[in-house]
């Protein structure tokens, strides 16, 4: 977590949709279409997704037993995309907000 300026962990919300996930260049990590393994723990997620061109900012683990989700969102467009996933069970999700110390 040597890069992360702050981070913030939300409990039982989610952003976006398949439209906004990220992927790493190394195909391996990923797990059908849109997750990423989900035995990675949360510091290999946050190297993983410092060493990405496109950085994001948002890393969602979609439940105790389920993949990772990597995304980019605007800062200033997080909480209206958390409002518009409210149609969706997402009780089980955890979202970790990231900021990057460039």
């Amino acid at each position: 977590m040597e890069h992360v300026q702050k981070y913030e962990k939300r409990q039982g919300v989610d952003i976006g949709y398949h439209s906004s996930n990220l992927y790493p260049a190394n195909r391996d990590v990923r797990v059908k279409k849109h997750g990423i393994n989900k035995n990675f723990t949360l510091d290999e997620m946050i190297t993983m997704a410092y060493n990405m061109v496109e950085k994001p900012n948002i890393i969602i683990k979609a439940g105790p037993n389920a993949k990772w989700y990597l995304k980019s969102f605007p800062k200033d467009a997080i909480e209206s995309g958390i409002e518009k996933q409210k149609w969706r069970d997402v009780s089980r999700s955890t979202m970790y907000i990231i900021e990057w110390d460039l």
